[in-house]
């Protein structure tokens, strides 16, 4: 017993005390969280330790950023963005699906979102804890969750900060149609309009996505309709020409985030549910399925056609149940 604590002794005295890292560094959610009626967050000008979390996006460009999820908040307040402040390749070896951790970060709301700021001064590091780790499928939202601004005579305001829960978090909205471009400080951004109800819309922008072909994806044209938009939400204040700016910005990152048609929804209603099993039971084991039909669409391995509607259609409808809800 004596030889056991004399050991413990030497390790901490070498090491310092086992585990003080880890039980002093912050989740996300701790960042995150605040109560403030701007959304700053109330690590704001603190270096800290941060547990971090799973990369789900990785941008490109001389400063890159990451955007982490915890998967202990997937609700709420489990989202942030990870920036190589002076763009000294820091990131270079992280990969999406990492789950990356840090020390020595600064918290820093910088126009209107909250980043961990990696900074040399500070002393940074971050630890790749695991690899190839699953990603989340977007959390879904209504639209009126991540409202737009509303328009006033030198400003374009949010009504409140509800959305700052979503900061950070890759999150999707259901069902919307481009109703205008040209939005925002930059002029970046378009309207996503609710189908379901005129009366609610949320802004969103490309300037994240790989896929985008000048300032817009090729997909976001005025009258488009999308069974669904994903993407990282982001909060941006700013000022120009006398005119302020705070809103939130659902920003999509690949044509991955566009969902034009449901794959299963066979009604068109942008979800899959009893009323597309149904129709899918009509055409159970029905023969003879090619273009363009395909046996009232429910032959859904076309991509890889035997010709008849059967269990590798059902199982194929079964990945796609209740998606859109």
């Amino acid at each position: 017993m004596k030889g056991t604590k004399l050991m413990i002794m030497i390790i901490v005295t070498i090491l310092g005390p086992v585990g003080l890292v880890q039980a002093s560094a912050l989740s996300i959610y701790e960042i995150q969280y605040t109560t403030d009626a701007n959304g700053t967050s109330g690590q704001h000008g603190n270096v800290v330790d941060c547990r971090g979390g799973i990369v789900v996006y990785k941008s490109s460009g001389s400063r890159t950023k990451l955007t982490l999820y915890d998967p202990n908040h997937p609700d709420a307040w489990g989202g942030i963005m990870a920036k190589d402040r002076y763009g000294v390749g820091a990131f270079a070896e992280v990969n999406v699906g990492d789950w990356v951790s840090f020390t020595n970060v600064e918290v820093e709301d910088f126009g209107g979102t909250t980043f961990l700021q990696y900074k040399s001064e500070n002393d940074p590091n971050f630890t790749i804890v695991s690899t190839n780790n699953p990603l989340p499928k977007p959390l879904a939202v209504t639209v009126d969750e991540i409202a737009a601004p509303v328009e006033g005579f030198d400003a374009w305001l949010v009504a409140d900060h509800h959305a700052e829960k979503y900061e950070g978090m890759l999150i999707k909205v259901i069902d919307v149609y481009v109703k205008d471009t040209g939005y925002g400080k930059a002029y970046d951004n378009y309207i996503l309009e609710s189908n379901v109800d005129p009366n609610l819309a949320c802004w969103a922008s490309d300037y994240m996505n790989d896929d985008r072909d000048g300032i817009y994806h090729p997909y976001i044209e005025i009258g488009q309709n999308f069974c669904g938009v994903a993407g990282v939400l982001e909060q941006y204040t700013a000022e120009k020409y006398g005119i302020y700016y705070d809103y939130y910005q659902l920003l999509t990152t690949g044509t991955e985030n566009f969902t034009i048609h449901q794959t299963a929804d066979f009604d068109d209603d942008c979800d899959v549910d009893f009323v597309d099993f149904s129709t899918f039971a009509g055409h159970w084991r029905q023969d003879g399925c090619n273009e363009p039909d395909w046996c009232g669409r429910a032959d859904l391995t076309k991509d890889q056609p035997n010709g008849i509607v059967d269990t590798f259609d059902l199982l194929k409808f079964a990945q796609h149940w209740l998606e859109g809800k």
